[in-house]
């Protein structure tokens, strides 16, 4: 993404409302926040010319957007009516993106560049969250986090597309996203904090490599191969890499509202690190040494981050 005048401003635009969204209890100030969001987003998709992409992202978000609408107005003229809350839990799972309106995501992932695809799974996410955290309760929400867990883990083995998986994985850590966010709010920044640098590693990783397909890792360098595979596998919450920590920290407290929650979360989780263990098994036994000989310069700190366990930060988190 080139930093021009116009992306700039959208970028700035997007971290204001997304901060904004964080600090107000209107339900009408954070909507506003929602649909400044997905207008300054749309330019940075279609760049200089209106693409499909721009035009499916702009009709399900507006969908979604009035049924959220005429859900609260449903809400203010008849208070506790259960096919308003249906209603307003509908129009927030297709904003996020939720199971079982998921569908739209991989699709529209699959055809925009990288650095677009790290502001949908992450930044976009926060203030349809905080909305639905205000106005759902955690019961009716549960049935949905299931589902994505389920779908999300078993629809990545069939993919191909690099980009449809990173899709599938923002849809079963969605699910983490949205628990954390009914615990509290130093269990929802660390995991936004540490979900967000992994997912900004890899896809930088993934832009810098070119890499848009998965049989394309097999002709990269036994390094680059270790840290894609570091940074997918921390992704996914294995021990004792970076994503295993908040993962752990929020099966924790999860226990205390739902045990059929914290099984499910535990069952996906191994099954989708199998996916990605039968992935790294098929590109580390077709290495492609072309360089006998590496630095240890090359071998940055910033992609040594998935091999600390953190016990520092372990400490410091339950005093």
């Amino acid at each position: 993404m080139k930093l021009n005048s116009s992306n700039m401003m959208c970028m700035i635009s997007l971290t204001l409302s997304t901060t904004l969204s964080t600090m107000t209890n209107n339900w009408l100030s954070m909507w506003m926040l929602m649909e400044l969001n997905m207008f300054m987003f749309i330019p940075l998709m279609a760049k200089n010319k209106v693409n499909d992409q721009s035009i499916k992202y702009f009709i399900i978000q507006s969908f979604s957007s009035y049924m959220l609408m005429f859900s609260i107005l449903m809400m203010s003229i008849c208070m506790n009516m259960p096919k308003s809350n249906m209603l307003m839990m509908t129009s927030l799972l297709i904003k996020i993106g939720m199971s079982p309106f998921h569908i739209w995501v991989p699709e529209i992932m699959y055809k925009i560049k990288w650095n677009e695809c790290f502001l949908l799974t992450s930044i976009l996410k926060i203030t349809p969250m905080i909305l639905m955290n205000k106005l759902l309760k955690f019961e009716m929400i549960m049935i949905p986090m299931i589902l994505s867990l389920i779908l999300g883990s078993i629809s990545g083995f069939n993919q191909f597309s690099m980009k449809k998986l990173m899709a599938f994985s923002s849809i079963f850590n969605i699910s983490w996203m949205t628990s954390s966010f009914y615990l509290s709010k130093k269990i929802t920044m660390f995991f936004l904090i540490v979900y967000s640098i992994l997912n900004f590693k890899i896809m930088n990783l993934f832009k810098k490599l070119n890499i848009l397909y998965t049989n394309q890792i097999n002709h990269l360098e036994l390094m680059n191969k270790m840290k894609i595979n570091s940074s997918m596998l921390s992704i996914m919450g294995l021990p004792p890499m970076m994503g295993f920590l908040p993962k752990l920290i929020i099966l924790k407290e999860i226990s205390n509202k739902s045990n059929m929650l914290m099984g499910t979360m535990i069952l996906t989780s191994l099954m989708s690190m199998f996916m990605y263990l039968q992935m790294n098994s098929f590109t580390l036994s077709n290495l492609s040494m072309k360089k006998k000989c590496f630095k240890l310069n090359k071998f940055k700190s910033f992609y040594m981050m998935n091999l600390i366990t953190i016990s520092l930060t372990w400490l410091t988190w339950t005093n």
